[in-house]
């Protein structure tokens, strides 16, 4: 189980990044809402829908060449789980690995769902701590997934809950379109099970999700909030030796109408 007193966090850096420093317990209410997950035992609800991006305008979320140099901060929530920039096929990807540990890249970024409702990124998973089980406390790892807080968490020293989705690749304990409701946060931070199976060691999958449709499956109702966070979270912290191993291209909205250009008067 991942407590308060087990998290400590970074400060923003570009890699590789300093020990780790000593976060006040108040201001991981809301990384670990963002990073903490297991399921209810109750039969969960499902999600199904792979979107098209048919007819829809592509607006970066981030790019990893500039996501560690930029707003991003790392959260070791237990020890520490490096994440670096690195090549792969001649384009910049970010790497993060996990030994027995657990970790985030966290930022602020504003997605209008109702104009974006599509993401859109690519990963790559090729290792993963075993067990894994979302719906087990003692076995809630996760290689990689990717995490969306609708609404604004508000300042990390008086923190908001905020509806919470995240889509992960979990083990083929956990099926495809399963959505997992976590017993620390219940009813704020539910997951979509987007890919489940061993790793697939140097195979790039790309994802492409109906980010309005998820949300739905997922807490009962359309989203009436952007999205105001976005994580990475790679997760092996349930086994002493477990180790997980990802890699996370970039994330893109694809929305219905381009975005307004730059005014001279935001300069």
């Amino acid at each position: 189980m991942i407590t308060a007193a087990r998290c400590r966090a970074l400060p923003r850096t570009p890699m590789p990044v300093p020990m780790p420093v000593p976060m006040p317990a108040p201001v991981l209410v809301p990384l670990l809402a963002l990073a903490t997950l297991a399921a209810c035992t109750q039969e969960p609800p499902t999600a199904s829908v792979v979107a098209s991006a048919e007819g829809l305008f592509p607006e970066p979320i981030f790019a990893p060449a500039s996501a560690l140099e930029t707003e991003w901060r790392r959260v070791t929530v237990w020890r520490d789980a490096p994440f670096a920039l690195t090549a792969e096929d001649g384009e910049v990807v970010i790497a993060a690995q996990a030994t027995g540990a657990s970790a985030a890249l966290v930022t602020k970024t504003e997605i209008d769902v109702e104009r974006c409702p599509v993401v859109e990124w690519r990963w790559r998973v090729d290792a993963m701590a075993l067990p894994a089980d979302l719906s087990s406390r003692q076995a809630e790892d996760t290689p990689a997934s990717i995490i969306l807080a609708f609404g604004d968490p508000g300042s990390l020293l008086n923190p908001d809950e905020v509806p919470t989705l995240r889509y992960a690749w979990a083990s083929e304990t956990n099926p495809v379109g399963a959505v997992v409701d976590s017993p620390y946060f219940p009813g704020i931070l539910r997951t979509v099970v987007v890919r489940s199976g061993p790793p697939q060691p140097g195979v790039w999958v790309t994802e492409r999700r109906d980010l309005a449709a998820d949300y739905e499956a997922a807490f009962g109702s359309p989203p009436r909030a952007p999205v105001e966070v976005v994580a990475l979270f790679t997760d092996a912290d349930h086994q002493e030796d477990g180790r997980a191993e990802a890699f996370y291209g970039p994330l893109t909205a694809l929305c219905t109408e381009p975005a307004d250009p730059p005014s001279i008067f935001d300069s």
